[in-house]
């Protein structure tokens, strides 16, 4: 992941052997009155312990822990001792007051990367399988990609191996455990000029989307270039992107679905179907 210039990436190393890294600016309150937290225990203290409330996704959840629990920090790049910052911090007041909170936190948009998902067998068949189904391809709509919603055999093989690593994406997004509804997929043919949507935006039941994938695949030698899959961070100005990620054939690629993203476009300069970058796209869903 990318950090952007001026930031600073800061993991919170906490008791009991748990961490959390945010990402922030230099001249940020909450920076220093953390670095404050850890001054005042190597002198003895004396301070009562405060608790510090720390807003993520667009203030819609709160990390909330005490000082007392704070047992160290590691900056990238690192910060000097006294840091060029005044002493406020976002610090639960005993005393709700209406005043300007400073600027929420922010968490880089997390995501995980499997190469080599399918084996060289499963691969070639899978090549031959979308080859010889060009004509059953729904048309392209607008900028996205044909796309094709009966994926015969296939389907069954990567609803079972993307539902088996369902709990180590959970940990690793952070998103808490949940009952598992649907794993659905379709396969898109990228051409020329084309993107892939990974999300309708008017279907009904999109909050049920949980975790969103990509499988890309495409025949040998490749004979097409672009179609970058681009990671936002929600909720800052601007579209901040996290990470540009350059898809490999046979690998696939996982990713929190409220998370902002875009599949920059492809060039195919031959046109012909059997040239296309080839995806099997979805998302794991909540149960009703």
């Amino acid at each position: 992941m990318v950090r952007n210039e001026g930031e600073v990436s800061v993991t919170l190393l906490l008791n009991g052997g748990h961490s959390r890294t945010l990402y922030l600016a230099r001249k940020d309150p909450l920076l220093n009155s953390l670095v404050s937290s850890i001054g005042e225990k190597s002198y003895g203290g004396g301070r009562p312990a405060r608790p510090f409330n720390i807003r993520l996704d667009q203030g819609r959840r709160s990390f909330i822990f005490s000082s007392t629990d704070l047992v160290g920090l590691v900056t990238d790049p690192p910060i000097s001792g006294d840091a060029e910052v005044p002493s406020a911090a976002m610090i639960l007041p005993r005393h709700a007051i209406a005043e300007p909170q400073p600027e929420a936190p922010y968490e880089k948009s997390p995501y995980l990367v499997l190469e080599n998902f399918v084996d060289e067998t499963q691969l070639a068949e899978l090549v031959r399988f979308t080859l010889a189904s060009e004509r059953n391809f729904a048309a392209a709509t607008g900028g996205n990609a044909p796309a094709l919603r009966d994926l015969g055999r296939f389907s069954g093989l990567f609803r079972d191996r993307i539902r088996s690593l369902v709990p180590q994406l959970t940990t690793a997004f952070g998103i808490g455990d949940f009952a598992i509804g649907d794993v659905d997929c379709v396969l898109s043919a990228e051409n020329d000029g084309a993107t892939s949507e990974l999300d309708d935006e008017e279907e009904a039941d999109a909050a049920r989307r949980a975790i969103s994938y990509a499988f890309y695949f495409h025949g040998e030698p490749k004979r097409f270039s672009g179609g970058a899959f681009r990671l936002y961070n929600a909720g800052l100005p601007g579209g901040a992107a996290a990470a540009e990620i350059e898809p490999r054939n046979n690998s696939i690629l996982f990713f929190p679905s409220e998370c902002p993203h875009e599949v920059l476009p492809l060039r195919c300069p031959s046109g012909r179907f059997a040239d296309s970058r080839f995806a099997v796209i979805g998302s794991v869903r909540r149960a009703s």
